[in-house]
């Protein structure tokens, strides 16, 4: 990880600005056992030190605000990549679900297709053995009862003679 000097170089741009404000405020620095003169050119050449010093922290600052925007805007990115898989995501399962319902769907139909065919042929097979059992037993003994149950058969092929 990189070092950041962006602190250290706003606590000496602070140090700096006080020690500009003492030196440009006094011509002399007295103190208990020795005394320190300043000349004009000291004072000027510390303040145009410490101008840069704040320049440079200023331009630090800046540099970190736009680093800080653009993390903030990969993160956006990042979260807005993301949602847009978790859609994705989300909507490949539905697709695969609605696939599922669908041929679920397929499969009820064709067995109630075949169900309904499987009915209707025995209910064709019910009605021909009825007719075939009338047939033999007017045939072989043909009476009124016989001839009525005949009837009735033949009457039972002409109504249903389309649908069987």
């Amino acid at each position: 990880m990189p070092i950041d000097f962006q602190p250290f170089v706003a606590i000496f741009a602070t140090l700096l600005v006080f020690l500009t404000g003492v030196v440009l405020s006094y011509d002399t620095l007295e103190f208990t056992s020795y005394r320190i003169v300043l000349p004009q050119w000291v004072s000027l050449l510390l303040a145009a030190v410490t101008f840069f010093t704040v320049a440079v922290d200023q331009v630090l600052r800046g540099f970190i605000r736009v680093e800080e925007i653009q993390r903030r805007a990969e993160e956006v990115q990042r979260n807005a990549e993301e949602a847009e898989f978790r859609t994705r995501q989300a909507n490949f399962i539905a697709e695969e679900e609605q696939r599922r319902i669908q041929e679920e769907q397929r499969r009820v139909r064709e067995r109630y297709r075949s169900a309904e065919e499987a009915e209707r042929a025995a209910r064709r097979a019910r009605i021909e053995a009825g007719c075939r059992a009338g047939q033999i037993r007017f045939q072989l003994e043909p009476s009124e009862d016989h001839r009525r149950q005949l009837a009735a058969v033949l009457a039972l092929l002409e109504e249903y003679r389309q649908t069987l």
